[in-house]
Parts: structure tokens; C-alpha cells; sequence
């Protein structure tokens, strides 16, 4: 049987709450930098919860490419990372190799706010002392005929993979939406596309601007979202007794992953190689992990067995730690169910407890940290870790930054539904590993 093609990651670029730049978010994650404030893209008087990470700076992006309007914030979060990511791997578009180029993108919600969604929805329900009143059909119906919906474009985001598609000069793309998994997911569709010769390039990443009026009070009404307003800085804090929810967080990340032979053909430099990936699903409920962590810890068992290795191979993990109560306890306990007694050993970070959720760009964004610690041998902390959990018991590198000779690493994304991807990424070698 012959080898299968290896997968290797040759261009990243970011829109991050930190940063634009992947080396200075990077930089900005290993000093223990918080990019979490009080919102300012909309006035959160009254909300539970009124801290997200945002991006506070303005994104330089042209006003179209191809037939497509850069129209809102998030679209152009998408631009600047896919155009950083291809300028980054030395890619420009070539339309004679379209057939063999790929988009695989995860997008979320776009910019919009309640300044769309209220009026139309105050006029059908009506009723501020109902506010649960859900009609759906006269509200779908009211949308149809209102001057509203017009802007409803700035809420979707359809058409950024194939802006995506423009910039690369792919011939296909596709969309993945599951949800705060979705941002690993493609990078685990892309090695599997590039395994089985079905694309050269795979422009991967994901996108999202959730950070609006709609979302902030929905996730709140979940219960999810920390409540520590008066201290935003402090209030993402993975694996600490004190969590109480995630914080919300925008931006965009993508990766340009293409076969190792393609790459070394146009003399590429390879930044790291995508040596596996594993997904499962439990389940459990819409909202919650499996306590137990079995969907948690079957994603990171296949990922392992799909790149070879075993648990002592891990040298980091890039962890899903949201903050919330329940994904923590049950990803410690999935990580000892997936790596036995090695799971103590291994230095686990949280990502999230500097810029927040950024939800379908999560796992992409990740993915480039990861990658950094690869290159670099830094792995950066997990702030605000200041009251132990108990149930919380493996080395999450609370004191700063760590300099670990990552050669593995696992980035693992959970998401509602029980939807659960890790990533095995490592340092690119010469010889294949287990040839």
C-alpha cells in the first residue's frame, strides 16, 4: 500500500483581539496578556454579562474582491487572515491549478446587532413584559416585507469562503458549521482531502463577529458567559474553582495546509505538518460536555492512533478550556482517560483565558499557537489560575511563560452538541514519522 501523503502547514495569518499579526498575538499570549474589556461595540447597560474580547482596531482591507463586497467587520477579518496566510506560504492565485486548490472554511455570525433584529421583532411581538413571546411565523413574515432585512447580509457570512476561494484561486470550497469545533474541524477535513489527493492546497480557518446584541444576552440567558464585569481581565480563568463562564471573543484564523510534495516542489517552507486528527460525539445535551468527558476523550484517543503516536509523544496541549464549570472538569478528566498517567506530565494551556471564545475561529486560531510553540519552544500560561480546582489537577503552566521543546502538540475543540475534534500537529521532519 503506499504512504499516505503527508499534510504540512506552510502559511498563517490572524485577526485576533491582541493582534493582526500572528507573531505579535503570540507574543502578547506567552507575557500573559489579557485582551478582555468592557464591550464597546454596542453600550451593554443592564446584560449580564458585559465583557468580551474585542477587536479594537481597524483592519486594513480593500472594498471588494472579485464580485464580492467587503460590506462588514467580520468579512474582513476573513480577508486580512486569508490574505496574511497566502502571503505567508508564497501562494498567489492560479487559476490554470484551480481543480487542485481547496477553501474549508468555518464561519459563524456576522456584525450585526439588535438595531436589526428589534425593530421588526418589537413590531410582531410587541409585548415588553413578554419577552419569551415566540411567534416565529408573523416575525419571518414581518422580516420578508421590512427595510430591516436589507442588513440582515451583515449577520451571515456565506460569502467569505468564496472570497477565500477568489484570493487562493480555489476551485471548491465548502463550510463547516459545528459550532465552537468548527475552527478544528477543517483543519481536519483539509488533512484528510490532502491524504487522499484530492487537493494540493487547502486554505482552511474560521471566522466570527459574536460579539453583538443578539448573541451576548442569548449565551447569558444560558448561563455560560462569566459575570465578573468589574474585573474583565481577570474573569476567563480556565481550570480555577472561581470560573463562571466563558468569555466571548472575534476574530479570524487560517492556515494554508497543502501535501508535503506540492510544498516542497515550489520550495515552500514548512512551518509544521498536520500529523492527525480524531472526532467523536457524545451527545449529552445541547449545551453540556459529557461529565465523564467520553466524547472528549475519544476525539483525543483517535487523534493519536490517526497520527501514530502514543501519549507520550504529547509534549503540550493547546486545551478547549473555556472557563465554564463543567467543560474543565470534564476535559481534565478526558485528557487522563486519553493519556493515562502521562497526562500529568504534559504542560496544558488555555488560550482562551487571554482572548476569550472566539467561537468558530477558535480551533483555527489555536492551531496557529500551537504551531508558534512549535517553532519557538515557548508555551504560554494559563492567567488567572490562582484558586485550584481540585478537579482540575494537571500542570496548566499558571506561573507564565514555559519553555517546553514542543515537538507534538494537541489542539483540542469542543463544541455544543457533544461536538468534538483534537488536532495532532508537530514539527516537520524530513522522514516520516514510523517510516
Amino acid at each position: 500500500m503506499a504512504p499516505r501523503r503527508r499534510a504540512v502547514i506552510t502559511g498563517m495569518g490572524v485577526v485576533a483581539p491582541h493582534s493582526p499579526d500572528v507573531d505579535a498575538l503570540f507574543d502578547a499570549l506567552c507575557r500573559g496578556e489579557s485582551a478582555i474589556d468592557t464591550i464597546r461595540n454596542f453600550d451593554p447597560v443592564d446584560h449580564p454579562s458585559r465583557i468580551a474580547a474585542e477587536v479594537r482596531y481597524s483592519v486594513d482591507v480593500p472594498r471588494e474582491v472579485g464580485p464580492y463586497r467587503i460590506a462588514n467587520r467580520s468579512l474582513g477579518f476573513v480577508v486580512h487572515a486569508g490574505r496574511a496566510a497566502l502571503a505567508d506560504a508564497g501562494l498567489s492565485p492560479v487559476p490554470a491549478a484551480a481543480e487542485r486548490r481547496t477553501v474549508y472554511l468555518a464561519t459563524g455570525i456576522g456584525s450585526a446587532s439588535l438595531k436589526l433584529f428589534g425593530p421588526p421583532s418589537l413590531r410582531v411581538w410587541g409585548d415588553a413584559a413578554d419577552p419569551y413571546a415566540s411567534d416565529l411565523a408573523p416575525f419571518y413574515a414581518e422580516l420578508a416585507s421590512s427595510p430591516e432585512a436589507l442588513g440582515f447580509d451583515d449577520y451571515y457570512l456565506d460569502t467569505a469562503a468564496p472570497v477565500l476561494a477568489v484570493m487562493s484561486g480555489a476551485g471548491r470550497v465548502y463550510n463547516v458549521a459545528s459550532a465552537c469545533a468548527s475552527g478544528s474541524h477543517v483543519i481536519a477535513d483539509a488533512l484528510q482531502l490532502v491524504r487522499a489527493g484530492d487537493a494540493d492546497v487547502v486554505v482552511v480557518g474560521g471566522a466570527g463577529s459574536p460579539v453583538t446584541r443578539t448573541m451576548i444576552p442569548g449565551f447569558a440567558m444560558l448561563q455560560a458567559l462569566s459575570r465578573r464585569n468589574d474585573d474583565p481581565r481577570g474573569a476567563s480563568r480556565p481550570f480555577d474553582a472561581e470560573r463562571d463562564g466563558f468569555v466571548m471573543g472575534e476574530g479570524a484564523g487560517v492556515l494554508v495546509i497543502e501535501s508535503l510534495d506540492h510544498a516542497r516542489a515550489r520550495g515552500a517552507r514548512v512551518r509544521a505538518e498536520v500529523l492527525g486528527a480524531g472526532l467523536a460525539t457524545d451527545s449529552y445535551r445541547l449545551t453540556d460536555p459529557h461529565p465523564e468527558g467520553e466524547g472528549m476523550a475519544l476525539a483525543m484517543s483517535r487523534a493519536l492512533t490517526d497520527a501514530g503516536i502514543g501519549p507520550e509523544d504529547v509534549d503540550y496541549v493547546n486545551a478547549h478550556g473555556t472557563s465554564t464549570p463543567m467543560n474543565d472538569a470534564a476535559e481534565t478528566l478526558a485528557m487522563k482517560k486519553a493519556y493515562g498517567q502521562r497526562a500529568y506530565d504534559i504542560p496544558v494551556s488555555s488560550s482562551k483565558s487571554m482572548f476569550g471564545h472566539l467561537i468558530h475561529a477558535a480551533g483555527s486560531t489555536e492551531a496557529i499557537v500551537c504551531v508558534k510553540s512549535i517553532e519557538t519552544g515557548r508555551v504560554h500560561p494559563t492567567i488567572n489560575l490562582t484558586c485550584p480546582d481540585p478537579a482540575c489537577d494537571l500542570d496548566y503552566v499558571p506561573e507564565g511563560e514555559r519553555r517546553v521543546d514542543v515537538r507534538i502538540a494537541v489542539n483540542n475543540s469542543f463544541g455544543f452538541g457533544g461536538q468534538n475534534v483534537s488536532v495532532v500537529l508537530g514539527r516537520y521532519e524530513e522522514q516520516a514519522r514510523g517510516s
